[in-house]
C-alpha cells in the first residue's frame, strides 16, 4: 500500500489589512477605513467633533445647492424673475437655496414644467434633510459623556503587607455617576508551547471593582498574590513583552438616566515600582478633611519588601 501523501501547502494570500502598533496595542487597520466611515454616516455624525460636524453639514449643504444650481440651468428660461434672458449660475444656485430652505421670497419662480419638477424633488429631499441634521444634533447634545480621569501612571508597591497594583480616576463632570464598575485587565504577549505567539488578556481582580456613588476620586487596587497574572514578573519582562494595564469603566449618568463608558490603557514604561501616590485627603485646621487634586498623580518612593 502506498504510503499517503500529505496536502500540498496553500498557497499564501495577501492579507487584506496591515498591522499597526498604537500605544503598544498591535491593531489591525484596514487602509479603506475611511470609505467604511463614509458607508456609516450615521456613526461619522456623531463621532467627529463638534466642528467636524457643522463643517460636514455645511459641505454637504453647499455641494446640494450647487447640483441643484447645474440641473436649473439645464432649462435657462425655467425661471422667471431673473435679470438677463437666461438664468445664471449665481440666480439658479440662490433659487435652489430659496427652495431647499422654503424660504421664497417671491421674486424667482419656476415657469416650466422641467423646472416644476426639480423645485418639487428639492423641496421633498430638503425636508428629509432637515429632518436627519436635526436628529444629528439632538442626538449628539443629549449623548452622555463620561469625563473620566485617569492618572498618568500606575504604581506597584506593599499595602497591607502583599505588593499591590494601583491607579487612580477622578470624576471631572462633578456630578454623581451612579452604579460605577471598573475591570481591569494584563495586556501581554505569550507563547503556546508549541511556540505560538498570541495577545493575551488576563483578568484582575480588584479589591473593590464597584461602587453606588462616585463623586470625586477612586484609587483602584490590585493586590499582586500567588492567583495575579503580575505574580513574579519582573519590569524588564513586561517592557519586553509590552505589556499594558487596559482599564474599562462603566456607570449611570445621575442626571440623564443613561450609561456612560471610558477606557484607558498603560503601558508598561507607565507602571511605576516602588513608588506610591501621595494622599489626596488633607486636614485643613478647623475646616475638617478636604480632597487636594494637585496630588492626584503626585508619587513619593515607597519601596516594597519582596519580589512581585
Amino acid at each position: 500500500m502506498a504510503p499517503a501523501q500529505r496536502p500540498a501547502p496553500l498557497p499564501p494570500v495577501a492579507a487584506p489589512e496591515r498591522l499597526q502598533k498604537h500605544g503598544g496595542i498591535f491593531t489591525a487597520v484596514n487602509p479603506g477605513d475611511w470609505i467604511r466611515h463614509w458607508r456609516h454616516p450615521n456613526h461619522l455624525m456623531l463621532a467627529v467633533p463638534w466642528p467636524g460636524f457643522f463643517g460636514l453639514i455645511a459641505a454637504g449643504y453647499l455641494l446640494l445647492n450647487i447640483l441643484f444650481a447645474l440641473l436649473y440651468r439645464l432649462d435657462p428660461h425655467g425661471i422667471a424673475g431673473v435679470e438677463g434672458e437666461a438664468t445664471g449660475f449665481s440666480e439658479a444656485f440662490f433659487f435652489s437655496v430659496q427652495t431647499l430652505g422654503s424660504i421664497g421670497y417671491g421674486v424667482f419662480h419656476p415657469t416650466s414644467l422641467f423646472t416644476h419638477l426639480v423645485v418639487t424633488v428639492e423641496s421633498l429631499l430638503g425636508l428629509i434633510v432637515i429632518a436627519l441634521m436635526t436628529g444629528m444634533a439632538f442626538s449628539r447634545f443629549s449623548r452622555s459623556t463620561a469625563r473620566i480621569l485617569f492618572s498618568e501612571v500606575v504604581t506597584v508597591h506593599d499595602y497591607d503587607g502583599r505588593p499591590t497594583l494601583m491607579f487612580r480616576l477622578a470624576n471631572e463632570r462633578r456630578k454623581t455617576i451612579l452604579e460605577a464598575r471598573v475591570q481591569a485587565y494584563l495586556a501581554i504577549d505569550e507563547r503556546t508551547t508549541e511556540g505560538h505567539r498570541m495577545r493575551r488578556l488576563h483578568p484582575l481582580a480588584l479589591s473593590r471593582d464597584r461602587s453606588p456613588l462616585f463623586l470625586l476620586a477612586w484609587t483602584v487596587m490590585h493586590p499582586i498574590d500567588d492567583d495575579s497574572p503580575l505574580h513574579g514578573r519582573t519590569p524588564s519582562e513586561l517592557a519586553e513583552r509590552q505589556a499594558e494595564i487596559l482599564i474599562a469603566f462603566s456607570g449611570i449618568d445621575e442626571t440623564l438616566e443613561r450609561p456612560i463608558y471610558a477606557h484607558h490603557n498603560f503601558s508598561a514604561s507607565q507602571m511605576l515600582f516602588g513608588q506610591g501616590f501621595l494622599d489626596m485627603m488633607r486636614e485643613d485646621d478647623g475646616q475638617g478633611p478636604s480632597f487636594d487634586f494637585a496630588n492626584f498623580n503626585r508619587t513619593h518612593p515607597c519601596p516594597s519588601e519582596g519580589p512581585l
